[in-house]
């Protein structure tokens, strides 16, 4: 099969509710304690943050997620206008495609194109790294115009995927390199299975400062693949099954990379689909966070604006409802972490960011 056949599929799939899950985020054994009292003025909550030097309207990336089709072409662009248009971040797909296929480079180009104001990410995967020279890896930045390009760790999804790349040997070390030789921030990106602590301590030993720990309980890649299979052959996919639920859910991962420092950037992504998750996952050390799969259903359905609107006020209502002037203040409001997700901290003896996270049985954090 095709790498753009590949991709159709992938959009596809991604759309249907078996691919969702089936591990949770965690999120709900997190609850952020209300303020009944909050002396604060909904109309003067500040939802801004500063990513890749540029100001964005709120702490929202929309992830990374297609390229390398015609109709990723399209829904890229419209992707583009939406994020343009209120200020918030945007990545691209895997640009592996147009690296094969240089004719599919304005299905990705199209993004700086529509929105010239905004942080681009660039995308590869991690897997691809060893076969790709450094100009080539230079060459997927600079075609875009990118601020910054995200390595995914996707171990899992090649590994059962049919057409997967399987060898993992030195790509550290190719990191490395490239920390050294490209001009624009490199972030560590993982695609559903989120980020342990020892992965963040390796990459941030090399220079990495910037990571997106895509956790599972959101869009399941393992799973998606194993469809693809089934479609052709049911009984080559069941190898493949017992991984559908291998993974760090999101709200945990975010805990183990907010652990390794303070410095660090950190990107809550997987299964983020509210306000309310914007802000725990904030709440739990995370910077800044991504929104996939919503967007992109969004965008097909009606345009990706309402989505967007009612996520911002969403996220507003949360901080005027904890006191919470502005995202700064959010990274510490009261909260409450029970069940999994405070035996996960507690096994681990990770240590958070925010003073004020009360966790259950757990008085050594």
């Amino acid at each position: 099969m095709s790498i753009e056949n590949r991709k159709q599929d992938h959009i596809e799939l991604a759309l249907l509710p078996q691919s969702q899950g089936p591990l949770t985020t965690l999120f709900e054994d997190a609850v952020i304690v209300h303020n009944a009292l909050p002396n604060i003025s909904y109309e003067k909550i500040d939802t801004s943050t500063t990513f890749l030097g540029f100001k964005l309207s709120a702490p929202i990336i929309i992830s990374g997620m297609t390229g390398g089709t015609e109709k990723a072409y399209e829904l890229n662009k419209k992707l583009a206008q939406v994020a343009e248009e209120f200020r918030i971040a945007l990545g691209v797909g895997s640009q592996r495609a147009m690296i094969e296929n240089p004719s599919l480079i304005n299905t990705y180009r199209v993004v700086r194109e529509t929105a010239p104001s905004i942080p681009i990410i660039s995308n590869i995967g991690f897997a691809q790294l060893k076969k790709l020279s450094m100009e080539q890896v230079e060459s997927l930045v600079t075609s875009i115009e990118a601020n910054a390009l995200a390595i995914h760790l996707n171990a899992a999804q090649e590994l059962v995927q049919l057409e997967g790349d399987k060898d993992f040997e030195d790509v550290v070390s190719v990191i490395e390199k490239l920390t050294h030789r490209l001009s624009v921030p490199i972030i560590i990106k993982e695609v559903g299975n989120g980020l342990s602590k020892e992965v963040v301590e390796t990459l941030y030993a090399i220079g990495i400062r910037v990571f997106d720990v895509a956790g599972a309980g959101g869009t399941n890649w393992v799973r998606i693949e194993l469809m693809r299979i089934a479609k052709s052959d049911k009984k080559a996919s069941l190898y493949g099954e017992p991984f559908v639920t291998w993974g760090i859910p999101t709200a945990a991962s975010i805990c183990e990379a907010r652990a390794v420092a303070n410095e660090i950037i950190v990107i809550g992504s997987g299964g983020i689909r509210t306000g309310v998750d914007v802000a725990k996952a904030i709440a739990l050390g995370a910077d800044i966070v991504g929104i996939a799969q919503p967007f992109l259903r969004s965008i097909i359905v009606g345009g990706g604006r309402e989505y967007v609107s009612s996520l911002l006020a969403q996220l507003k209502v949360v901080m005027a409802l904890t006191g919470a002037r502005s995202v700064m203040e959010l990274q510490n409001v009261p909260i409450v972490i029970m069940g999994r997700l405070a035996q996960w901290i507690c096994a681990r003896k990770l240590r958070l960011r925010n003073t004020r996270a009360y966790i259950h049985c757990c008085s050594n954090v």
